[in-house]
């Protein structure tokens, strides 16, 4: 074993650096924070395309679609990555090459600061998908927020895309106990100057004129496989699953705790390839493909962002109409010091005609809605008139479900659904993506347009509202045929809907699962359906459907309903344990071993709805969304959902209670016909 090893227990020998970049972060830089501030230095230039939230990021870069995760991945290789805040100790970046930590299997300490928590290994997703990047030679572009660390640069905008990279090494270290994966990335054209370089820095040399030399590399005599020279302080095996892993330095066999890297490492490059190369457009071309295609503007590519020709900003499609690069009504806009970019597109929007969004129009794609293993615990009731045949689905006490399928002989009706379906094109409904905050705790824009009539609206997402003397017609017309189905279900005496929420779908475009189980509102939710088909799916919510959280903490409400997972089981314990049969620790206990037991990832779909052209449903049942949830998938290219619900006057500020007032001519009452 090396003499020198043994000297390095405590500080780092001295060793000359020269031809080091001054951006290099040592270990005690990066973890604990506590090395002196240093000014930020200004860029040379601007980044090809930037953005100021994540949500537009996604939205525009068909390369990054990773609204949550720093490695954005699809048939498992690596086509982006994205450099946060901290992304551990010892990140590096210069001019052309950046080293960081894998992203994943890290949890962060509030600060930003992030701490390996478990392992990773070759097997790990993310290192898979980088690996398979580097040996299929798929270039990798890269995106840096204005609160990295390592640059050491004052970057112009909160996410800035880098160019395309290369990645050229990937190896492990020991960090907080836990092997963690760590890569290492090289521009891919090594002769454009960088924008992120310091300001007034001279232009990298030609290739012809460097001197191209690759790190070091030793095979290690225990598992027989290769590792570079990463570190000054000597060469070790960086094979996570090898017993050697980081042998090879100090007398009893270990690596030293303070790492740097050594200065031929980060001065070696790779000589061009003319084989790596990138899949996709590094500013994606949008706006050329809907001038190539003109009536395009409600497939599922018009729909993503653009990239802004006069500031190069992501902007994501938040108005039906198009894109505006300085967006007023988006509240999370960053104010910057310049003048805000005015740039903005308007599509032309031609009607639609109902036939060209439709797949069938007399077929029906579900014909026993309700799952074959919950048929018996579901009653149903079926009534036809010559307007709709209507399905009930009662569900014990928790509440049902009423599917009324519009028969063709209404749908061409004076102010039918087609007629509604082409007014509703033509109408300025002041459609908009809202952004929501999802349950994995990041933002992202709602996958349909909306706009809200009536008394406000607050769940999920918070929208503006009009009061209901401010709605086109078509609002009027849609809002009557819904207090009718209301009105059937739930009874006249019931609170009749006072708010409406007009969605708009393009191309697949779809609404996960959810409830509208809001305080604010009443037990009944009814919602007309318009233009392409839809699916429609109920099931239980995971918490019930487990009968305890994912953590195993089980549910105080034991709600043991169909769709849940052991239903029989647990169905029979809860009877035992009401006839004093089992006590309370002994009915926990079989309970938390059932929770346990369950192996499936989410419950089934319990009831599943095909929705047609002029078809309404209505949910009535606080219980229903307490316990269950829904989602809506669009098939077709263009589809209308309008939603009413009764929102309780005194949740509502008073200023606002008038908006939910509306007092419809005798035209527009709608009787079932």
């Amino acid at each position: 074993m090396p003499k020198r090893g043994k000297k390095q227990q405590g500080k780092n020998p001295k060793r000359r650096r020269s031809g080091q970049a001054p951006s290099q972060v040592t270990q005690s830089e990066s973890a604990s924070g506590s090395a002196e501030v240093q000014e930020l230095e200004d860029v040379r230039g601007q980044p090809a395309v930037w953005a100021n939230d994540r949500p537009s990021l996604c939205e525009t870069l068909p390369w990054f679609q990773s609204h949550q995760g720093g490695v954005y991945q699809t048939e498992k290789v690596c086509h982006g990555f994205f450099l946060g805040g901290h992304g551990g100790p010892r990140d590096y970046i210069d001019d052309e090459i950046v080293i960081t930590r894998v992203g994943g299997d890290c949890e962060s300490n509030g600060n930003g600061a992030v701490t390996q928590m478990n392992d990773q290994s070759w097997n790990t997703r993310a290192v898979q998908s980088l690996r398979a990047s580097q040996e299929s030679g798929v270039a990798v572009g890269l995106i840096i927020s204005k609160g990295n660390q390592p640059i050491k640069r004052k970057l112009p905008h909160e996410l800035n895309v880098m160019g395309w990279f290369r990645v050229v090494e990937i190896w492990f270290e020991n960090t907080n106990g836990k092997s963690g994966a760590r890569v290492r990335f090289q521009k891919l054209d090594l002769e454009e100057p960088s924008w992120w370089a310091k300001r007034g820095s001279e232009d990298p040399p030609p290739i012809s004129q460097r001197n191209l030399r690759l790190p070091e590399s030793k095979i290690c005599k225990g598992c027989l496989r290769s590792s570079k020279l990463v570190y000054e302080q000597g060469w070790m095996c960086l094979q996570p699953k090898s017993s050697c892993f980081l042998s090879g330095l100090l007398d009893d066999g270990t690596a030293p705790t303070d790492l740097t890297y050594d200065v031929n490492f980060l001065s070696s490059r790779e000589p061009p390839d003319d084989h790596i190369k990138p899949q996709f457009s590094l500013v994606p071309n949008t706006l050329a493909e809907l001038e190539r295609f003109p009536d395009a503007w409600s497939q599922k590519f018009a729909s993503r962002g653009v990239v802004c020709p006069e500031c190069h900003k992501c902007i994501a499609r938040r108005y039906w109409k198009g894109w505006m690069c300085h967006d007023p009504l988006d509240d999370n806009v960053i104010t910057e010091s310049a003048a805000p970019c005015q740039w903005k597109k308007i599509l032309d929007v031609p009607t639609i005609p109902l036939k060209a969004v439709q797949e069938d129009l007399n077929v029906r794609s579900i014909n026993k809605p309700v799952d074959k293993e919950w048929r018996t615990h579901i009653q149903q009731e079926a009534h036809s008139t010559d307007a709709y045949h209507r399905m009930t689905y009662i569900i014990g006490d928790v509440g049902k479900i009423v599917h009324f399928r519009a028969n063709e002989s209404i749908l061409n009706k004076p102010k039918g659904p087609d007629d509604l379906f082409q007014r509703l094109q033509q109408a300025d409904l002041g459609l908009y993506r809202y952004s929501i905050n999802t349950r994995a705790g990041t933002r992202q824009l709602t996958k349909s347009f909306a706009a809200n009539f009536g008394m406000p609206y607050k769940y999920v997402l918070s929208v503006r509202s009009k009061g209901f003397d401010e709605a086109p017609a078509e609002v009027i017309l849609g809002l009557d045929r819904l207090k009718w189905a209301t009105d059937q279900v739930a009874g006249k005496e019931a609170s009749g809907p006072n708010e409406l929420l007009a969605l708009g779908y393009l191309e697949k475009m779809a609404m996960g699962f959810h409830d509208d189980g809001e305080d604010s509102l009443g037990p009944t939710i009814a919602t007309l359906s318009l233009g392409a088909n839809a699916t429609m799916k109920f099931r239980l919510k995971d918490q019930y459907f487990r009968g305890s959280s994912r953590s195993h903490v089980l549910v105080a409400d034991d709600a043991v309903l169909p769709g849940c997972e052991n239903y029989e089981e647990r169905k029979e314990l809860k009877a035992q344990r009401n006839a004093g049969e089992l006590t309370k620790d002994e009915y926990s206990k079989h309970r938390m071993r059932l929770a346990k037991a369950v192996t499936k990832n989410e419950g089934s779909s319990l009831i599943t709805l095909d929705l047609r052209h002029g078809d309404m449903v209505v949910m009535h049942g606080s219980l229903l969304q307490k316990y269950y949830e829904h989602s809506v998938e669009s098939k077709g290219k263009l589809r209308f959902a309008l939603t009413s619900r009764h929102v309780k006057p005194e949740m509502v500020e008073e200023g606002d209670r008038v908006k939910g007032e509306y007092n419809p001519a005798p035209d527009q009452i709608y009787n079932g016909e």
